[in-house]
Formats: structure tokens, sequence, C-alpha cells
């Protein structure tokens, strides 16, 4: 495969270790090269005046043996790389606002975030966001730090982390919200459980495509599977059991439309993560500001 850009062309290498025996292969023969990864893929920069012996000083190189040829049945997934600061920060995070909530109980900041369902259905839809960052006590905090650590880095690998806090955020958000139209009214909840199930929706979703999936699983398996989990995790008797169905719910069509629109393209870049990252913390800021003023 090639590409052009401004007077680059591009040679396709299967992984980094093939790009730089590629790099070092051109180096030796005194042509300028660049092994880069773009487009989520690792490719040999080379001036388009050099392309052609390249490209055939590459194949060459391949067909006397010396590549090692690596078979790897999840190759046509794209793993993404995991921003781990990003996604450390938010579960640390989320314990110190616990403590910060119990420390400064006065402050009766549970009360003003929680997700009260009449509240809610009158407009107050800001406690769908902040009732995510609340939690009972340090069991229901770290069960969700956990599960919730598992299935975000799980998805982050698949869309990036920026991408994957989004999800969690909006899959939160919207079960919070038929939650509250489900019951209409005299019931509260807290706990980021429904977006862990949101993002396991998400996943749900993303196994109907085979970029996102091993292609010799059935499609209807992984779905069963997280239909499994959420019955397991869910549905304890403290559990708030519809919350949870709901923040799948959300999940499901949310990853199916994502694996719609990048099962054959290029997935959002270092720049778009990072941007969905600070507009994860960004709504939360924005909402808690709304839940004490």
């Amino acid at each position: 495969m090639e590409e052009t850009q401004n007077n680059f062309l591009y040679i396709a290498a299967p992984n980094k270790k093939t790009a730089r025996e590629y790099s070092l292969l051109l180096d030796s023969l005194g042509i300028e090269n660049n092994a880069v990864f773009r487009w989520n893929s690792w490719q040999i920069e080379v001036d388009m005046s050099n392309y052609e012996k390249a490209k055939n000083e590459i194949k060459s190189y391949e067909e006397s043996g010396r590549i090692e040829k690596i078979h790897n049945k999840f190759a046509h997934i794209r793993f993404q790389k995991v921003n781990y600061t990003e996604l450390v920060l938010t579960l640390v995070l989320l314990a110190a606002f616990h403590v910060f909530i119990y420390e400064f109980d006065h402050l009766e900041l549970i009360k003003a975030g929680r997700s009260s369902a009449s509240a809610i259905t009158e407009g107050e839809f800001f406690r769908a966001v902040t009732a995510l960052t609340l939690h009972g006590d340090y069991k229901h905090l770290f069960s969700n730090i956990f599960f919730g650590g598992i299935v975000l880095w799980a998805l982050s690998t698949m869309t990036g982390t920026g991408s994957a806090l989004l999800f969690a955020l909006f899959t939160g958000f919207a079960g919070n919200v038929m939650n509250a139209f489900f019951y209409g009214s005299a019931h509260n909840s807290i706990g980021a459980s429904t977006s862990v199930f949101g993002v396991i929706g998400v996943l749900a979703g993303l196994q109907f495509f085979d970029s996102f999936r091993e292609k010799k699983l059935g499609r209807w398996i992984p779905f069963g599977a997280a239909l499994g989990l959420l019955a397991m995790l869910g549905s304890s008797e403290k559990s708030d059991v519809l919350a949870h169905l709901f923040g799948f719910v959300a999940g499901l069509p949310a990853g199916m439309i994502f694996g719609a629109l990048f099962s054959k393209r290029d997935l959002p870049g270092r720049t778009a993560q990072n941007i969905s990252a600070l507009l994860f913390v960004s709504v939360i800021f924005t909402c808690w500001i709304r839940a004490v003023s």
C-alpha cells in the first residue's frame, strides 16, 4: 500500500519491528527514510524520488526470507494505544471526590448531585451526570473503580481513551435519564455503575463489526456474554438494576454506530482523543457547578 503526502510516499509495514527492519535496510543503502506510525499503522516515509528504489529493495529483502512472517489471528483488530495517564487519573479523581464528599458532608453534595427522578423529569438533567461521580460507601466506590477500570481499558484499546471516556459519560447520562423517566418520581440513585454497564453495551455493539472482533467468534456470542455480565454484576439486592439495564441499552446502539462509522476508516487520532478527554472533564465540571449554584 502507498499513500502520497506532500513530497513523500509511504510503504506499509505489518508491525513496529518490521518497520524498523525496513528502515535500517534503507539506511544501509543510503536512502533517507523515517519509520512512522500514522493512520493506525506503521509505515516507511520516503521521498518520491526514492520510492521505487526503496520499494524494490524492501520487496527483495522480503523475498530473501529474512523478514519474519508474523501470523496473528487478531491482526485485523486495530488495537489503540491506551492513554494510561488519562485513564488512571479519572479513577483516582473519582476516589478522591468520594473522600471529599464524606469529609465535608455538611455541604450535602450527595443531595445536590444525586439522580433524582422527579428533579430530572422536571429539567435538572445535570443530575444524570453528577450522580455518576457519587457513591454510597467505599465498597460501592471500589467495585465501580475495579470493574469500571477493566471495561474502560478494554474499550480504550478499541476506540482510544478519550472516546472511551466520552462513551462512559454519554451512556451513564442516557441511562440515568431513561431510568428517571421510567420511575417518574420518588426514586433516587447514585454511582458510576450505569456508566460501567453503558461501556459494556458499547463493547457488545462493537462486536458486530469484524474490525473490532475476532473473526472466528460469532457476533452474537460476545453480545450474550455481555448480557451474562450484566446479570452477574448488576442484579444484587442493592443494585439499581434498571439503571444498569438502561446504561447497557444506551451503550449498545452507541457501539453499533461507532463501529459502522469507523470499521473501515481511521479512528480519531491523538488530538481528537485529547479533546474528547477534555470535553469529558468539562461536562462533569459544568454539571457540578450547576448542581451547587
